[in-house]
């Protein structure tokens, strides 16, 4: 079944990937992805609560973005980055 991709032209799931993989990269490297990236390290423990997600445990990365998102600058990121993410066509 073909997929597909954000441009709307049908592809396979291999253009499907590289479309998003690029969009994702992109939305990455924004300014706003970047100061998430600050806030999270600001508070410490993101790496482990990273390493920890991956390993199909993702309760204390999700306690800090809980945290996160209840402070305004967090929120307006999140909502900013969301936003951009749906715009490159990832949902």
């Amino acid at each position: 079944i073909p997929m597909q991709g954000k441009g709307g032209t049908q592809g396979g799931p291999a253009q499907a990937l590289e479309e998003n993989r690029a969009a994702i990269s992109k939305l990455a490297r924004s300014g706003d992805a970047r100061r998430l990236m600050e806030l999270l390290h600001r508070d410490g423990g993101v790496e482990q609560a990273a390493q920890a997600a991956a390993s199909g445990d993702p309760a204390a990365l999700m306690a800090m973005m809980d945290r996160l998102i209840h402070t305004r600058e967090g929120a307006e990121l999140v909502d900013r980055i969301g936003a951009q993410a749906k715009r490159a066509g990832l949902e």
